[in-house]
């Protein structure tokens, strides 16, 4: 067993912990939050007093009407009006914009942008970290364009294939596409050479040395780059809603920002809240899940 396995707390101590960790954080905000109701502004420091301002720390009854209104946005208004907390909720509701729908679309993107731009990426760290000939050739145009961020490419995309869903997902599928190629890259040139000799000694040659030896030698590396890809892949999404998108958890986003433009009302900040605490979840669960399945897939390295 190796050293980090030895320390690490039993599973049922991590869960516990978690839920403490998290007990924690919702006490800390709300009494952060409803510190204006107990004590009295004047005495507090600018810049505290700024932090502490309901329009920054909205109150854990706001964010959960908040919650309510989104999670049931595209029902019929009750009594011929909408009722919500923020002017702009309303008009997420008028757009039956929920916070389930956004975030099954973002979800989608992410998902496409993983298994499209993570197969690229494995294949081009692959053929890099296989082939000396490709590595030269390829890597000085691999780490200029690792230069550009996904979200320059923005403009770009959208003059070369106009408004629709492809340049919404190739910013995503690139972001992902240069994150995943440098640990299989690696993952592949580390491979120890005792695995190697091994195999060219029991007659293993080219694609058979590279499919048994080699492929699961680089499985953890492959793996790690995976799950930062996801990171990547949620935070580029986020961002390509927010800057280009008409529906997802980035645009529910925006349309909650104070700086909010499109829906032309107020922000309510108990949005923000309700989806980055979403977008947190959902993350938590996707990273736990390529954790697991990680792990199912490299038991032989702990053996």
């Amino acid at each position: 067993m190796r050293l980090a396995e030895a320390a690490r707390p039993p599973k049922a101590r991590r869960v516990w912990l978690g839920l403490a960790s998290v007990v924690a954080l919702v006490a800390a905000y709300t009494l952060l939050s409803n510190a204006y109701r107990v004590i009295d502004p004047s005495l507090l420091p600018d810049p505290i007093r700024g932090v502490l301002r309901p329009q920054i720390l909205p109150p854990t009854q706001r964010i959960f009407d908040a919650f309510v209104q989104l999670v049931g946005a595209g029902a019929s208004p009750v009594g011929g009006a909408y009722i919500h907390t923020g002017d702009h909720i309303g008009g997420l509701v008028e757009q039956r914009v929920t916070l389930q729908g956004s975030l099954l679309i973002s979800t989608y993107r992410v998902l496409i942008g993983v298994s499209v731009g993570g197969s690229l990426g494995i294949l081009a760290g692959l053929l890099m970290g296989w082939s000396r000939a490709v590595d030269e050739y390829v890597h000085p145009i691999y780490i200029l364009c690792r230069s550009v961020p996904p979200l320059a490419l923005i403009t770009y995309v959208m003059l070369w294939l106009g408004h629709g869903t492809a340049h919404v997902l190739l910013p995503i599928i690139y972001a992902v596409f240069t994150v995943v190629v440098i640990p299989t890259y690696h993952g592949v040139r580390d491979v120890s050479d005792v695995y190697v000799k091994a195999a060219r000694a029991l007659g293993a040659r080219g694609r058979l040395l590279l499919s048994r030896v080699v492929l699961p030698a680089a499985g953890p590396f492959v793996l790690s780059g995976l799950r930062y890809a996801l990171i990547i892949a949620w935070m580029t999404t986020v961002g390509v809603e927010m800057l280009m998108a008409d529906e997802g958890i980035g645009y529910l986003l925006i349309g909650g920002g104070m700086w909010s433009s499109r829906l032309e009302v107020a922000g309510d900040p108990a949005v923000i809240v309700v989806g980055i605490v979403a977008l947190a979840l959902v993350g938590y669960a996707m990273d736990a899940g390529v954790r697991v399945a990680g792990d199912r897939l490299t038991e032989w390295v702990k053996r």
